[in-house]
């Protein structure tokens, strides 16, 4: 039984504060914040009163109700779509509110419900959406304190939205700070923030670091895929993701050196010591070269240029010497002289 929920989700979406519903049944506000919190419950005296007040019955607000799935969940949301191709918005509110009414303690169906309401507003083309965002404002902040974080999450998403389109930013900073760092879009909502109000360079910095980050996080997906392509006997796939490799550092100035790992890996499946040489000189050759990001992240890259060799070579040299799939090139001359040669770290 969710019953600190339900009541402080139903009070919200009534617009009641805390004292005005202490008020309406005789009891103190800090008994209220109790019920709430989940630190007592309301006497048995006072349930009936308190469903009649938030406009319920006592199933609905003691949750007696069995849980939805989520199967059941996402066909309600498939319901109001189709209701509102049919009869509207307008509709597909009452329906939602049908719903809610009977589950009002259903965190899930409830941002189901908000988040496709919202959408519609979109794929409807609702001309004048802010009388409909106005109803649903009060879910998204019931929602914000759900119990569930990634519920929590997009409910705070589309306040955020929602102060930021009416200009509201000290509201939008403050819930800002309470969206978990986990949240996909929390950069992109903090980016939007910090562009709106007049702090463009700090926006940058967060999109370049994004944008290097998603680029690392490519170029690492892309080396795992071609090992495996080349773990099930497929040269053909592994040698067009070696090729990937090399265009992603490349076309997103990744740090030297890295976009020879593909061409060093394929060539070690192929057992080609010829190949191989070739990638493993052109990597140690790059890495002890200076990184300035290509000019893609000047925010993060002030005018530097990183000596990136300097960190990097004394454990990759360490790896190559132990790497059991380059085991065939330890014989060779060359391979020893160009561990000799970089040794040292840069030069």
């Amino acid at each position: 039984m969710n019953l600190n929920g339900t009541i402080r989700r139903l009070r919200r979406a009534k617009g009641l504060t805390q004292e005005q519903v202490a008020q309406a049944l005789g009891v103190s506000g800090p008994a209220v914040n109790k019920w709430e919190r989940g630190a007592c419950c309301p006497d048995l005296a006072l349930l009936a009163p308190l469903a009649r007040l938030l406009d319920t019955d006592l199933n609905t607000l003691l949750s007696f109700r069995e849980e939805l799935t989520g199967v059941e969940i996402a066909a309600f949301t498939e319901e109001l779509y189709t209701l509102a191709q049919s009869g509207g918005i307008d509709a597909a509110f009452l329906r939602a509110e049908e719903l809610l009414h009977r589950w009002p303690g259903c965190d899930r169906l409830t941002i189901s419900l908000a988040m496709t309401l919202n959408g519609l507003f979109f794929t409807l083309g609702v001309a004048e959406p802010e009388p409909y965002e106005r109803r649903l404002e009060p879910l998204y902040r019931a929602l914000a304190d759900s119990e569930e974080p990634d519920i929590r999450d997009q409910a705070l998403h589309l306040l955020i939205g929602r102060h930021m389109r009416r200009e509201e930013y000290a509201a939008a900073e403050e819930l800002l700070s309470a969206l978990s760092d986990r949240w996909p879009h929390r950069d992109a909502l903090q980016a939007g923030l910090l562009r709106r109000t007049g702090r463009g360079e700090e926006a940058a910095e967060l999109w370049e670091r994004r944008l290097l980050n998603a680029a690392t996080e490519v170029y690492e997906s892309l080396v795992s895929l071609q090992e495996l392509a080349l773990q099930a006997d497929r040269p053909e796939d592994g040698a067009r993701l070696a090729a990937l490799i090399e265009e992603t550092v490349e076309r997103y100035a990744l740090i030297p050196g890295v976009a020879s790992s593909g061409r060093l890996q394929q060539a070690a499946a192929e057992g080609d010591k010829t190949a191989a040489l070739s990638a493993l000189r052109d990597m140690l050759e790059a890495l002890n070269r200076s990184w300035d990001g290509g000019g893609l992240y000047p925010h993060l890259l002030p005018g530097t240029q990183v000596a990136v060799g300097s960190v990097l070579l004394p454990g990759l040299l360490l790896e190559l010497q132990r790497e059991p799939e380059l085991a065939f090139l330890q014989d060779e001359p060359e391979f020893q002289a160009l561990l000799k040669r970089y040794g040292g770290g840069t030069h």
